[in-house]
């Protein structure tokens, strides 16, 4: 499992989700659309893939090479609740809400933001907490947690401002740049 520190977001801070309906979010004037997948996606996610700054912090599976029909499986095929990230129309990257459990209601987060110029200009915000309105409202979920390399500031900070608390760190658990990182 990739989980290195799991952080989730507890039933009292659902408010952090926003109200908002529809597809579309703004947020730091950054407009996305979160959309269903299209097989157009297939090779400019595995473009992604490919880029080390961007696999390093997915999971086990995305370290090595992956072809297009393992892509276009997991984007069309395999996922429970999966979101293609649009931004000015460009496919930018994948976001989901994975491995859900119906006897407790959880499910786990996922996002990769593949389109590296896009990266600390507040979009990861608008997307989580998109996908945290959805699992929550539309797919009457009660927790959702999220795995998070340690090495991953970022996102660890991200994930923090937005409610989500860390509930454990799984020691030495991922393989990354040559060392083992919780």
């Amino acid at each position: 499992q990739e989980c290195v520190e799991e952080i989730r977001m507890l039933d009292q801070d659902k408010s952090a989700a926003p109200g908002r309906e529809g597809r579309e979010g703004r947020d730091d004037q950054v407009d996305f659309e979160l959309r269903p997948p299209r097989l157009e996606d297939v090779v400019p996610y595995m473009d992604f893939l490919a880029q080390r700054e961007v696999s390093i912090w997915l999971d086990d599976s995305a370290q090595l090479p992956v072809g297009p029909a393992q892509v276009e499986k997991l984007l069309l095929h395999d996922a429970w609740a999966i979101w293609a990230i649009s931004v000015d129309g460009r496919f930018a990257g994948v976001t989901s809400l994975y491995d859900p459990n119906p006897l407790t209601g959880t499910a786990y987060l996922s996002i990769g933001l593949g389109e590296q110029r896009h990266w600390g200009q507040g979009l990861g915000n608008g997307i989580v907490r998109e996908v945290l309105h959805r699992g929550f409202t539309q797919l009457g979920l009660r927790k959702i947690c999220s795995e998070i390399l340690a090495p991953n500031g970022a996102a660890l900070a991200l994930h923090r401002r937005i409610g989500f608390h860390e509930d454990g760190v799984l020691r030495q658990d991922a393989w990354r740049r040559g060392k083992w990182v919780d």
